[in-house]
């Protein structure tokens, strides 16, 4: 790995930069909750909103989202103008830089326009109006320049398609399930259906206003051809299962020390497959669009929540879907055999038996957080080292004003490394468009061994981070780095510290670059 060198000066600084002082209430994570379940119009009533927003709610609360920042819309009060309002209104409630949450509940709907000569699908206000998806989309515009990460979770049916076939299952009048799904006319039903043509999605709508990919999420309940259930008293199945998997039950499959939404999304769908086992009726599918690789919750406990999850059927041997990691088994319902790919299988395994390829899944974790509008530029002098002989020669630049981190996973892969700052170089600020050496006339890297693969992770962060408890799993006095250990504790916390919420309710924007240099004898 590569080592310190050249220790001229031990300066007597503090490690990192001190915290810029921030108004103790200033927010940066805010969340709009609508929920829908009971129509001023024929829609059939869903029992399960309530449920579903006391649980988004939950979930808000893990996202570090304060109790002020969450406003709610329910039934009445969500008309068209109050949502479309209060969307518009939203950004102001999350600082520039923060995490917002965006949670519908209730019917959706597909109507035939003929000015446009084609569909049009969105969600079913109270008064029984369509908001479309590019209204949705054009209300919560500016959160493209504002906030950091926008996640979308709609509980909610566009399936017109499917719905004749449901209806005539004698088995659904025995059920407390409700399809989430309104006609306003017979065309919804007719002429929309889905195998006969697609919609520009909610997704694709903000992409088209400016939305990058890495900063937004769009989580949906289901498939454009399939119908999202609600349960009387328990919520929608989706809300119930996301709930589950966001508070604790997803596994880090990949042991990179976090737990991606891809991840929080493949627990989801296992137990929406034990909660809704068919054959009459069958659980949709949760699908995401965006940054699969978000990382929604910071949960370092390791425990798993105390949840209840049971079928609604009386069938115990629901095989589990192909594709899907199963390697949780929800309360209350018997094992069964997993049923995965072989490339699941083998990337698991890898995982379990490869400390390398999960500590590099690790960097790869917090490089996903970027946001593409902070662009970080490395240039290295040398990409191969000789052992004991060259140094480590960096040039950085940023599209934008930060504070910089260097982390290294050094070649013996036993720790990660925080090179800079240091205790010898604690001004990590670089300015906008201005190339910045990494090290000083005080102080050089020099390649120590042993011979292999170095990969380092630059990070440049609009708000400097308090790297001070870090240390504590691995500090040394006799050295200027701060360090964790390359385990499954020193991996998630070194994502804490990197991509978690600060305190101070400071902007959580950052670029980052990840590169490699190798070490030879």
């Amino acid at each position: 790995m590569i080592k310190k060198f050249s220790l001229v000066v031990l300066l007597s600084m503090l490690f990192g930069a001190a915290v810029a002082a921030v108004a103790a209430d200033l927010p940066n994570r805010a969340a709009l909750i609508i929920g829908i379940g009971h129509y001023a119009g024929p829609a059939a009533d869903l029992l399960g909103v309530p449920a579903d927003v006391e649980m988004a709610k939950e979930i808000s609360k893990a996202m570090d989202i304060p109790d002020k920042n969450i406003t709610v819309l329910r039934d009445k009060d969500a008309t068209k103008k109050n949502i479309l309002e209060a969307l518009q209104v939203f950004g102001k409630k999350a600082a520039n830089g923060g995490r917002v949450l965006i949670y519908f509940s209730g019917h959706g709907t597909r109507y035939y326009n003929p000015f446009i000569n084609n569909c049009v699908e969105g969600l079913l206000s109270y008064d029984y109006q369509t908001i479309s998806n590019t209204e949705v989309a054009q209300a919560i515009q500016y959160l493209n320049d504002t906030v950091d990460k926008s996640i979308v979770i709609v509980d909610a049916c566009h399936s017109a398609g499917v719905m004749n076939k449901v209806r005539t299952r004698s088995s659904l009048s025995k059920s407390d399930l409700v399809a989430k799904f309104a006609s306003k006319d017979k065309s919804g039903e007719e002429v929309c259906a889905p195998v006969n043509y697609r919609t520009r999605s909610l997704f694709d709508e903000t992409q088209a206003l400016g939305a990058i990919q890495e900063n937004i999420v769009y989580v949906s309940s289901a498939k454009p051809e399939e119908v999202s259930w609600d349960q009387a008293g328990k919520g929608g199945v989706a809300t119930q299962a996301l709930k589950q998997c966001l508070l604790g039950r997803a596994q880090d499959i990949n042991n990179s020390g976090a737990v991606s939404l891809d991840e929080v999304r493949q627990c989801a769908q296992k137990l929406m497959y034990a909660m809704v086992p068919g054959p009459d009726q069958v659980a949709s599918h949760i699908t995401i669009k965006g940054n699969r690789n978000l990382i929604p919750v910071i949960n370092d406990s390791g425990k798993k929540p105390n949840i209840q999850i049971s079928s609604l059927s009386n069938s115990d041997n629901q095989p589990n879907k192909p594709g899907e990691n199963l390697n949780t088994t929800p309360v209350g319902v018997p094992p069964t055999k997993p049923v995965v790919t072989t490339t699941t299988v083998v990337e698991m395994q890898k995982q379990k038996e490869d400390p390398v390829a999960a500590s590099l899944a690790s960097l790869k974790d917090i490089e996903a957080q970027r946001n593409p509008n902070r662009v970080v530029d490395v240039k290295v002098s040398k990409r191969i080292l000789k052992i004991d002989k060259d140094y480590l020669d960096l040039e950085v630049k940023s599209s934008s004003n930060g504070y910089m981190y260097l982390v290294l996973l050094g070649s013996d892969k036993q720790s990660f490394y925080v090179l800079y700052p240091n205790k010898l170089d604690s001004n990590n600020f670089i300015k906008a468009n201005t190339p910045m050496k990494i090290s000083s006339k005080d102080w050089q890297i020099k390649a120590a061994g042993p011979a292999g693969v170095d990969h380092m992770l630059l990070i440049v962060s609009d708000s400097p981070k308090d790297l001070s408890t870090l240390g504590s799993f691995g500090d040394d006095s006799n050295s200027p780095f701060v360090y964790t250990l390359n385990n499954l504790s020193g991996r998630k916390s070194l994502i804490d510290h990197m991509v978690g919420k600060d305190k101070n309710g400071v902007s959580e924007k950052f670029g980052a670059k990840l590169f490699s240099v190798t070490e030879v004898k």
